[in-house]
């Protein structure tokens, strides 16, 4: 199993980047050097959460600062082309490379140290059986597994990483300046503040539905798609597939109900067993083509099976397994 997100040495290198940057602008930047400081920013959003997690650490400790031999500023950094960098005071000579040997200043280990103390990094693994789950992770985003779902979250100073294993999970992200990627397979949803749900099942394409807010889903660093609220995105191999859906529908599993509108037999019987719900067998597969809609709660699959013998020509009865289907 890989690793979700940037490991703390990564982090801490960098910070010691952003920490050389952020104290070359505020002993004066030329031209040059500031289109070369707005291009590292843009490089990765780590770079950016980094330049501003480093400001914000200067801003709450201005004596460590003042031991570097600067003054506690508000500068903030941002990957906005349009931004500009703030005009600073320009203080007596200090290079970069002093920077890091001086080892007072806030260049590299202290830097990384106020960091890491402002956010504590956390890494935590969540799974679940056959029931659904709702878990909180460290910097507030709450989470809703699926049975048989499986997570791995990694909460860094500089970005906020997700692996999705296996099974369905809702996302409701808090915003904040780093950002917060979901993996499934080899697709990533990059999330901008955003209700989605990541479905990552055998045998399924991975599919993202977005219900508020903006992501983008992408493979190998590659834009696959840019999907609207009320959107899903199925990916097979390559390409990726969008499709308008009731959103709201399609993760009201979160709250133990499934809603149908006009859907297949076969589509709701499949997201009942998503949801841990006994297995249920068709003597005639042509009977998965049938229409069905309404809402049903998750555990009570014997209701929605009395509903669907009152509309359609059909029976259904207890097996040692599950149930069966037949016509009648």
């Amino acid at each position: 199993m890989k690793s979700p997100g940037m490991k703390p040495a990564a982090d801490d290198a960098v910070l010691e980047q952003a920490a050389i940057w952020l104290t070359r602008a505020r002993e004066g930047m030329d031209d040059a050097d500031r289109a070369a400081f707005l291009d590292w920013l843009r490089e990765r959003p780590e770079h950016a959460a980094a330049a501003d997690l480093v400001s914000r650490a200067w801003d709450a400790a201005p004596e460590a600062a003042r031991h570097g031999g600067f003054e506690a500023g508000g500068f903030r950094a941002s990957s906005s082309p349009a931004a500009p960098i703030a005009p600073v005071r320009r203080k007596p000579a200090m290079t970069p490379r002093h920077v890091v040997r001086g080892g007072l200043a806030l260049g590299g280990m202290a830097a990384a140290a106020l960091a890491f103390w402002m956010v504590q990094p956390s890494q935590s693994g969540f799974a679940t059986g056959q029931d659904r789950r709702e878990v909180a992770l460290a910097d507030g985003t709450r989470v809703w597994l699926a049975p048989h779902s499986r997570i791995e979250a990694r909460i860094g100073p500089l970005g906020r990483h997700v692996e999705l294993e296996s099974g369905e999970a809702v996302f409701d992200v808090v915003h904040q300046w780093r950002g917060f990627t979901v993996d499934a397979r080899d697709v990533s949803v990059v999330d901008k503040g955003t209700l989605f749900t990541v479905r990552n099942r055998q045998d399924r394409p991975v599919a993202v539905i977005l219900a508020r807010g903006a992501l983008e889903v992408r493979q190998g660093g590659a834009m696959l798609a840019e999907p609207r609220p009320g959107q899903r995105v199925e990916v097979t191999g390559a390409q990726a597939r969008v499709d308008e859906v009731d959103a709201e529908a399609a993760i009201a599993w979160r709250e133990g109900r499934l809603v149908f509108s006009d859907c297949t037999l076969g589509e709701a019987l499949s997201a009942f067993a998503d949801q841990g719900a006994p297995r249920v067998t068709l003597d005639d597969p042509a009977l998965a083509r049938l229409h069905v809609s309404g809402a049903y709660a998750v555990a009570d699959l014997e209701s929605f099976l009395a509903g669907l013998s009152s509309i359609h020509p059909v029976r259904w009865k207890h097996t040692g397994q599950g149930y069966e289907i037949e016509s009648r």
